[in-house]
């Protein structure tokens, strides 16, 4: 970078709702962030999602020990759409947004390594990969039917999407937007997509960080058949929203129809027939996403 540019303003945009310990495991990998040329200006956006401000003694305690700058808000109304919405109004005004959960820790090198390959690529949106930390072992079942498993990409890729647990966005993309995140997708699953592939569409550029990694702390209770087949059912109801808001009701109820039509097909000869218990729980995350994708013509979301 020429001596005399600014260096590039970075937000960190963190949604958090009742994730204490987290949210301070999330500002301890934030702050030992490296990198290998000249540091961006950081700051950190929380917009904490409980009325009754769970989050701010560790955002108070952080400050005392942060080496960057930290903003908290509170966003009462319920919902993940909301708080992200709340984290990029009060972002300031950054070159970038860098999307993280509050469940997650990300390696030394994750901010460096985003900006890297933007600067490598172009692109307007770079995203990475998402790997699961078991807080227990899990069954033998769940690592080989991998159903916490990332996306795996080449480091340059292009892709249609990307998701906030982990992405770098070029702040000015939302200029003009009248719609961030869609706060109709109750389960908390989707909007990221659909902001991102609606971006996509418009023609920008959203390539894949295979190097820059954070880590999702994945508790006991989610490691359980129920919530794999309430997960699928949440993914199935979000796609039949996504493809209604891109695409109109027709699309999306002619799509809706054939996809969940062919899951519950495909989900219930897995349940019935396979021999693995991996393989029988995914037809049962396949049914419960055939479910989802119908209740989606509902107005579900």
């Amino acid at each position: 970078m020429d001596g005399c540019e600014k260096p590039q303003r970075v937000a960190v945009c963190i949604a958090s709702y009742r994730r204490r310990q987290g949210l301070q495991a999330l500002f301890g990998g934030l702050d030992a962030q490296r990198f290998e040329g000249e540091r961006p200006e950081i700051v950190l956006v929380v917009a904490d999602n409980d009325a009754a401000e769970s989050a701010r003694p560790v955002c108070e305690d952080a400050r005392r020990w942060l080496s960057l700058p930290l903003r908290y808000v509170v966003e009462p109304r319920k919902g993940i759409s909301f708080a992200r919405n709340a984290t990029v109004r009060h972002a300031g005004d950054a070159d970038w947004l860098a999307f993280i959960d509050d469940d997650e820790v990300p390696e030394p090198r994750w901010l460096d390594t985003l900006m890297r390959v933007q600067r490598e690529t172009g692109a307007d949106v770079v995203t990475g990969p998402v790997h699961a930390r078991f807080q227990r072992e899990p069954p033998a079942w769940v690592l080989e039917g991998g159903f916490f498993a990332s996306a795996r990409h080449a480091t340059g890729a292009l892709l249609g999407f990307a998701y906030t647990g982990n992405a770098l966005l070029r702040a000015r993309l939302l200029d003009g937007e009248r719609e961030l995140f869609d706060p109709d997708f109750h389960f908390g699953i989707g909007e990221d997509t659909l902001l991102f592939s609606r971006l996509a569409a418009r023609g920008a550029r959203v390539v894949w960080a295979e190097e820059a990694v954070v880590f999702e702390s994945v508790p006991p209770e989610r490691v359980r058949v129920r919530w794999l087949v309430r997960r699928g059912f949440a993914v199935g109801a979000g796609m039949t929203h996504i493809t209604r808001r891109r695409r109109g009701a027709v699309w999306a109820c002619v799509e809706a129809l054939v996809h969940a039509g062919w899951c519950a097909a495909r989900g219930l000869a897995l349940t019935l027939l396979a021999v693995r218990r991996a393989r029988r729980v995914r037809g049962l995350q396949l049914i419960g996403c055939a479910g989802g994708r119908l209740a989606g013509l509902a107005g579900v979301s």
